[in-house]
């Protein structure tokens, strides 16, 4: 199903469909106020969209129209929607201004943002930059493939961890989701039939939805064990047989876990032999738990040489080296790359060609980089797990093995009402349902354990308070960043 929504009218049964189950104890109109701009926050109502009018909302939501007419009012007083003479009550949207507000009110506890802090050795690194290469201030700065010494750097990199590449199979992008982006534009049309994991990553999902293309979904965590049900996975891509499909197959976000490698091989031939292309988002894929150790990229398991060319793998050092350092990439066959260099011309007119140099010198000591985050990484999800077990002993985390964070069963289908509570607390939580389609997973929620211990700590603290006080989220902002 198609959420990503353009700005239109919003029919009042979607509109339930997307708020899921957002009725707490509290005040009815406060709660159903605060869930319509969870939803703007998200993103899943964009700016522009009218709302459905008072009387078919009340219907389909099986209230009165007093506590939906005084909902709407609320949500005009926070500036999230205006009303037009002859247009109705439309979006307008959050502002910095007030995101900024709200952190500064509420202490800017952020369980939204999955991104480790910035690598310590950046002012070094950036230096070294300096000091070494003043060549590059000679270039045009308009590079839509990428310095040709950091393909090949990253091309070598391939090759070591078991993939045989060459430059010409890498394009240099502006971070992972710029790839995403391009990837599902540049292959889909409005009609086609894509496929992406659920839960996933939200904004994977919205960059195959904006294209028109229809999205089915591959369930994780499905399994008896709380891991992959291979029988079922294949199925499904067997039976929807999709043009594109959108994967995370090592450290799954949100969930952690780790595709086996059996089934890695199978599902690349079901889908590639049905002539599907796939992506392998592989943003979080160096990033282990425990010990550092080298992940075999997913294009490696293919079975057959040809099916290598039908996946293109995605990378990015916003999860390893630093969420502001915009560099990403994409492995792909050479004529592909010459496709999606093409269709990057209509967006934009290249990476950075300083941030270029960064990543070059950083993937001199990649490993040295993966294996300080082993360590931080593997200290702060073991807090994080031994917070939760004290402050929320119900709560069922997923057996993550790597990336930056984990998938709790919250043992109840209060996913949405808990996000709103967690703002009167002051801590950002996006819903469960933020990472699937409409009115799923109100049973989870996302625990990253990528910022500082200090922060894990306070967070979970206000998170077993909100979901202690049962709730009612009386006057809480719910404005906060995307998720990330």
């Amino acid at each position: 199903m198609n959420d990503m929504w353009t700005a239109q009218r919003l029919s009042a049964r979607r509109l339930t469909e997307l708020l899921g189950s957002w009725r707490g104890d509290g005040h009815g109109y406060l709660e159903l106020a605060e869930s319509v701009a969870l939803l703007v926050r998200d993103g899943r109502v964009v700016p522009g969209t009218t709302l459905p009018a008072e009387r078919p909302l009340s219907e389909a939501l099986g209230v009165s129209r007093t506590t939906v007419a005084a909902a709407y009012h609320r949500l005009r007083e926070t500036g999230v929607v205006v009303s037009r003479r002859g247009s109705g009550t439309v979006v307008r949207g959050a502002t910095a201004t007030r995101d900024m507000a709200w952190a500064e009110v509420n202490g800017g506890i952020d369980f939204a943002s999955a991104c480790p802090q910035p690598w310590s050795g950046l002012p070094e690194l950036n230096a070294r930059a300096m000091s070494e290469r003043p060549d590059v201030f000679q270039l045009t700065g308009y590079d839509t493939l990428g310095l040709p010494d950091l393909r090949a750097a990253l091309a070598e990199r391939y090759t070591a961890r078991g993939l045989p590449t060459s430059p010409e199979q890498i394009m240099v992008t502006l971070g992972a989701q710029h790839a995403i982006f391009l990837i599902a534009r540049t292959l889909l049309r409005r009609g086609d039939r894509s496929l992406i994991e659920s839960p996933s990553y939200p904004h994977a999902r919205e960059a195959l939805a904006a294209t028109g293309a229809l999205v089915a979904e591959l369930p994780v965590g499905a399994g008896d064990d709380g891991g992959y049900d291979a029988a079922s996975t294949l199925e499904i891509a067997e039976r929807t047989s999709p043009k594109l499909a959108y994967l995370i197959p090592d450290h799954h976000n949100p969930t952690g876990l780790s595709m086996p490698d059996g089934l890695k091989s199978s599902l690349i031939t079901v889908l590639a032999g049905q002539g599907a292309h796939l992506i392998a988002d592989e943003t979080t894929a160096e990033l282990a738990l425990g010990e550092p150790r080298s992940t075999t990229p997913f294009a490696a398991f293919a079975e057959h040489e040809h099916h290598q060319d039908a996946i293109l793998t995605i990378g990015s050092m916003g999860k390893t080296v630093w969420g502001g350092l915009r560099v990403g990439w994409i492995r792909a066959a050479p004529d592909l790359i010459t496709r999606l260099e093409a269709a990057r011309r209509v967006g934009d007119l290249g990476t950075g060609t300083w941030q270029q140099v960064l990543a070059l010198l950083a993937l001199e000591q990649y490993d040295s980089i993966l294996a300080e985050r082993t360590r931080e990484l593997t200290a702060r999800h073991r807090l994080l797990v031994s917070r939760v077990a004290a402050e929320l002993p119900e709560w069922t985390l997923s057996d993550a093995i790597g990336g930056v964070c984990v998938w709790a069963d919250i043992g109840a289908r209060a996913s949405s009402r808990l996000s709103r509570v967690a703002a009167a607390h002051g801590l950002q939580l996006p819903p469960g349902p933020r990472f699937g389609s409409p009115g799923t997973f109100e049973r989870f929620v996302r625990l990253p354990f990528s910022a500082s211990e200090a922060t894990i700590s306070e967070g979970v603290a206000r998170l077993g308070e909100a979901w202690r006080s049962g709730g009612e989220a009386t006057g809480a902002s719910t404005f906060a960043r995307a998720v990330i």
